[in-house]
């Protein structure tokens, strides 16, 4: 307990003094006066010492029931999540393990601290359509870049539902939904599991721009379609396909998904200096005959969600709102992001070119032909033997 080695640490503290004081008087002839008694000398013997020991317990004593106790939370838990945020019944749950339940209707259902505590996250979306939401690094300067991923949150209210110890449910209700893990890996893999893929790797961006919203106004500030955001890479888990996220906070306030096979393997332009790439769309005005390499202008256009309050229309398809885009331009907040993204980019593009979208389950399970079973009978007998012929005219049976 941090409270019992802050009392040690005192305790000790003061025994040491007090033994130092006896064992020899100091070097100057100048009377010594205690900072706890101005009544005590190192000549005050026995008495002296009993008096330092008294004092130093009470003061102790008084600094222990002065400090608030530390809420520590219980060893092994993945994350914390806040109810009741800002007011009188405020309450920070720990949370432990998670797992995912259901297909359409479905929820996170994280096992708390005592046996029959737990806090359920219902998310009514697709896995396509949800996601989860990070700060770019400027945000908190002074910290890890990484460090940003562990605090997780949702754009969209969701339902929560939180069971107390005693069983209760003590919380059900809509609200923003912030969690602050433990660790980037844990953030990192709970992502993936309410998406339904993996997330690769995340990059710090400076702005993001296409030929619909341009990189800069008439004013010559920059502006794109999203600014100071973190860009992010997943891989499907069904069809192992890469993709890209990015919140266009400066346009739609929208989040948009392109996946790689749109574009085409080579970045249409690159500046290494200013960290800036342009990444061509694939299949335009018809600049390639393959038909494996074609795609329809509808799967050009990303994936987009509005964020209530807005203005957006929930689930609306971009060929609403008019954007067929051209390329797509990123300029990285760091050299390190931009060359791992150059790097993982060229990866990526020539595994969805290899695999072109085939299904390849990670978790896949192969069951037993029903055929095989239909025949136990035949399978008990085994094979049946080859009948060869004697070298001489009759024929001998083997069996």
């Amino acid at each position: 307990d941090p409270r019992s080695r802050n009392m040690a640490g005192s305790s000790s503290s003061s025994s040491s003094f007090a033994t130092s004081s006896q064992s020899r008087a100091p070097s100057n002839s100048q009377p010594y006066i205690s900072p706890l008694d101005s009544t005590w000398t190192p000549t005050s013997g026995a008495s002296g010492a009993s008096g330092i020991s008294a004092l130093s317990s009470q003061s102790s004593a008084h600094q222990a029931s002065q400090l608030a106790p530390l809420d520590l939370g219980p060893p092994g838990y993945e994350a914390t999540i806040t109810l009741y945020e800002n007011t009188s019944r405020e309450k920070t749950v720990y949370l432990g393990p998670w797992e995912i339940i259901g297909s359409h209707n479905r929820r996170v259902v994280w096992q708390c601290t005592y046996r029959n505590e737990r806090l359920e996250h219902f998310v009514t979306v697709p896995m396509d359509d949800i996601y989860p939401h990070t700060l770019h690094a400027r945000h908190r300067p002074y910290t890890d870049a990484a460090d940003m991923e562990r605090f997780l949150t949702f754009r969209v209210p969701h339902r929560i539902r939180y069971t107390g110890e005693d069983g209760a449910v003590t919380f059900d209700g809509v609200m923003q939904v912030k969690y602050e893990f433990t660790s980037v890996d844990s953030s990192v893999r709970f992502q993936g599991d309410v998406r339904g893929k993996t997330l690769l790797d995340y990059y710090d961006v400076d702005v993001v721009w296409s030929d619909i919203n341009s990189r800069t106004d008439r004013f010559g500030s920059v502006r794109g379609m999203g600014l100071v955001q973190r860009l992010k890479l997943w891989r499907d888990s069904y069809s192992n396909l890469h993709s890209i996220t990015v919140f266009a906070n400066r346009a739609s306030r929208q989040y948009h998904e392109y996946e790689l096979h749109w574009f085409e393997a080579e970045p249409k332009s690159k500046d290494d200096r200013a960290r800036q790439i342009r990444l061509a769309v694939r299949g335009r005005r018809g600049s390639t005959s393959d038909l494996g390499r074609r795609f329809s202008f509808n799967r050009i256009r990303p994936r987009q969600r509005s964020v209530p309050g807005h203005g957006g229309s929930s689930g609306a398809p971009a060929a609403n709102t008019g954007l067929e885009i051209k390329y797509l331009g990123l300029q990285f907040s760091h050299r390190d992001d931009y060359r791992r993204f150059l790097e993982a980019w060229a990866y990526a593009h020539n595994s969805d070119s290899e695999f072109q979208g085939i299904p390849f389950p990670q978790h896949r399970i192969e069951l037993e032909s029903p055929q095989i079973l239909a025949m136990p009978a035949e399978l008990d007998g085994g094979l049946q033997p080859v009948i060869e012929p004697d070298s001489g005219d009759d024929e001998e049976d083997d069996t």
